[in-house]
This record gives C-alpha cells, sequence and structure tokens, in this order.
C-alpha cells in the first residue's frame, strides 16, 4: 500500500512541474493593468515585478523565456518605485551584482 501512495504522490508531482505558464500567463498574472502583447513587446516591467512578487516557479519560467541576463537589465535598470528595498538587495546578492543604493522616489 505504501508504494501505490508514493507512486501516486509521485506522478502528481511530476504532472505539477509539467505544467509551465505562458509567457502570456505570466505577463496577465504580474502586470495586470495592461494587454499581454503591450507588455511582452517590452518585457522589462514584468521582469521586475516577477523580482518583486513572482513565485520561485513563475521566476524558473520566466527565466525560460528571456534568460537571467534579461533579470540583470531590468534588475540595474529599475527606476525608482519600482523593487522594493527587501527585493532590490535580495536580487543584487543573489546575481552578485555591486550594491547600490536603493532607488527612491522624490516628491516635490
Amino acid at each position: 500500500m505504501a508504494k501505490i501512495h508514493h507512486l501516486a504522490a509521485r506522478q502528481e508531482a511530476e504532472a505539477v512541474a509539467s505544467v509551465q505558464p505562458t509567457a502570456e500567463v505570466l505577463a496577465l498574472r504580474y502586470v495586470w493593468w495592461q494587454s499581454a502583447e503591450e507588455t511582452l513587446a517590452s518585457p522589462e516591467t514584468l521582469l521586475r515585478q516577477i523580482l518583486k512578487i513572482g513565485t520561485a516557479d513563475d521566476y524558473v519560467a520566466a527565466c525560460a523565456y528571456w534568460g537571467e541576463d534579461a533579470f540583470k537589465r531590468a534588475l540595474t535598470s529599475a527606476p525608482a518605485g519600482s523593487l522594493d528595498e527587501r527585493s532590490w538587495v535580495f536580487w543584487h546578492r543573489h546575481y552578485g551584482l555591486p550594491e547600490r543604493a536603493h532607488p527612491k522616489r522624490a516628491f516635490p
């Protein structure tokens, strides 16, 4: 009986792992305020949203589409307010980038 339970659990895990969201699904999930078409034409905002609020699975899926270099470019070109300070520090350390001050918005 234990073998059957283990087999069923493994098959379920493999089925879940084999489902990768499409680029369109990621665009709609993370940049809900515009069309997927518009987001995918220039995905930097999508990549920053994934860096800020994305799941690990969505990060892996996005890396398969755009690669880690695209994430690094999105991070290093991030305008003030697009990433919270915690994400900013984490991803700079993750990519081995020199730590820079978190850009803050300035209001007159």
